[in-house]
């Protein structure tokens, strides 16, 4: 009997599945796994979405006569010993396209070539491979627009459809010991996520037809946060729970300036996994050195208030309440409350990354390190430092009637839509709410501009 391991990292489907695939063509059975290792993710609105994704691929399986096994350890451990304990002769994985993981598979891949084991890594989680898109000069792209011209004829758009059946190995004794669930928080903080959201593969589909029917509208409502006029697909798309060719063949199929538009949106992922592919150290260090000597300021009580929505600020305290209570954040707001951090607080990007991927169910490596760098104005193809957004004038351009900010600040959802962008400027701030930005917004405009001058010299 020929037999392999599946090992599901962030893949968590099994339709337009192309190492799935190439498994179940190589083997009469398989040994399905997911192992939780250590950190793997660490955060906590990740794990939270993940229990629920297991959950949902788990119940796919059984449908069709399989059984996932969830492990808990390191994958260089017990993979070499599952494969020796079910006489697999190769171990399947999709990668990941991040420098911690590549590592390790590239170590995994050693240990098990010398019990006779192949590693077999297939693409999946991206359009395209990111080693094969270089300038004319041999060198990585570092500019958006000719990266995308570049990259998107090579996008791979084919789809599988998935497997009938599958014929499974049971889990081994050896590693019996081994079994793990993910337990749910305690307390219950996640409760207000499934409002929102619902994980898996059948839901992030759900959510995709859903979208296509907006396609149209998504050019221009893709800014406005009191609408659902984005794809809301990043979580899927981040678990793997869709592939991103499935979601761009969708698009293109419907066409129009929306599909456009959004094939271009997918296409800073890509980016984003191609910066972090070329360049590893862009996950904690300023793409750009001159940066390095910047004067970043700390601010503890400042980094709290932030993240709990105290800044004074309705847009952006709508912003980080929203991420607290849904574990996800509208892009438009996502670079509001950025710049407020990195710009206005002179706060490091890394402060803001971090809490990023500790509450984003979508908490992605690749494209959190490339946003937080862009707006920082210290990235590969960055808005220039001294571009410093504007709260108010954000707030009052993508939100005009003040909706969003009343649904997530409702101490402020008696003011009108003069108002409610700006309280402070005309003494309406109820009670329970900060009188006055705890930045002023000319000064911290103004410190954030000296910051850059002092820098560059």
């Amino acid at each position: 009997m020929n037999r392999g391991i599946f090992w599901f990292r962030r893949d968590l489907r099994l339709a337009d599945h192309p190492a799935l695939d190439r498994a179940c063509r190589a083997h009469d059975e398989l040994l399905l796994l997911y192992i939780d290792e250590a950190g793997e993710p660490a955060a906590d609105a990740s794990r939270a979405w993940l229990r629920k994704s297991l959950a949902a691929l788990g119940a796919d399986i059984e449908r069709r006569g399989g059984r996932l096994h969830l492990l808990a350890g390191e994958a260089e451990t017990l993979l070499p010993m599952a494969a020796a304990a079910c006489g697999a002769n190769a171990v399947h994985v999709s990668a990941l396209h991040e420098p911690a993981a590549d590592a390790r598979d590239a170590r995994l891949a050693a240990t098990l070539a010398g019990n006779g084991v192949a590693l077999r890594r297939s693409a999946g989680r991206l359009l395209g491979d990111p080693d094969a898109v270089l300038g004319k000069s041999g060198a990585p792209y570092k500019v958006f627009t000719p990266f995308l011209k570049a990259a998107m004829p090579g996008w791979r758009l084919r789809e599988r459809p998935p497997p009938e059946r599958l014929a499974c190995v049971p889990l081994p004794e050896a590693l019996r010991r081994f079994g793990a669930t993910i337990a749910p928080p305690r307390p219950a903080w996640d409760y207000g996520f499934w409002d929102a959201w619902s994980p898996g593969e059948a839901a992030a589909r759900e959510r995709l037809h859903e979208f296509l029917d907006r396609l149209d509208d998504y050019p221009e409502a893709r800014d406005l946060p009191a609408v659902d006029g984005t794809s809301r697909l990043s979580p899927h798309l981040h678990f793997g729970e869709i592939g991103p060719g499935r979601v761009l063949a969708a698009a293109r199929e419907r066409g129009g300036a929306g599909a456009d538009k959004f094939a271009a949106e997918l296409g800073w992922r890509e980016f984003a996994y191609y910066v972090l592919h070329h360049w590893p150290r862009s996950i904690r260090e300023n793409f750009n050195p001159r940066f390095d000597a910047m004067g970043w300021r700390e601010d503890a009580a400042g980094l709290e208030a932030w993240k709990r929505g105290r800044t004074g600020v309705p847009l952006v305290d709508a912003g980080m309440r929203q991420l607290w209570h849904q574990g996800w954040m509208h892009n438009r707001v996502r670079m509001v409350v950025a710049s407020w951090l990195t710009k206005h607080m002179g706060l490091h990007w890394t402060h803001g990354a971090d809490w990023f991927l500790h509450a984003l169910v979508d908490a992605d490596l690749a494209n959190n390190a490339l946003g937080w760098q862009w707006v920082a104005g210290t990235g590969v193809d960055a808005a220039p430092y001294f571009r410093v957004f504007n709260p108010v004038t954000q707030s009052r351009r993508f939100d005009p009637d003040g909706d969003y900010i009343r649904r997530w600040v409702p101490e402020l959802r008696r003011l009108d839509a003069r108002a409610i962008h700006a309280p402070w400027e005309s003494g309406t701030s109820p009670n329970g709410y900060p009188p006055r930005p705890m930045v002023d917004l000319a000064k911290g405009r103004a410190e954030a501009l000296a910051r850059l001058a002092d820098t560059m010299r």
